[in-house]
């Protein structure tokens, strides 16, 4: 059975902003697909099966993990409830 896939990002702690490519390393190795790593912001986005989710928490130096949520704005001109 296939595990639906979610987008996230990780923010790392100001204690590991200088190691961000050994915690990436370390969520990759968690099963995460690392899409991008901003040095200047502490932070790892990419993407990951739902199922390892709760792994990436554990990984030392991540302070937050934070998943993608989605909108959807109505078409103009549709009525607005």
């Amino acid at each position: 059975m296939v595990m639906p896939t979610v987008k996230l990002s990780l923010s790392v702690r100001d204690s590991h902003l200088g190691r961000l490519g050994e915690v990436a390393k370390a969520a990759e190795k968690a099963g995460m697909a690392v899409e991008r790593q901003i040095g200047s912001l502490g932070i790892v986005t990419g993407s990951i099966d739902s199922e390892k989710l709760g792994q990436l928490g554990r990984i030392a130096g991540v302070e937050n993990v934070e998943t993608e949520r989605g909108v959807q704005i109505p078409p103009p001109g549709s009525d607005v409830q």
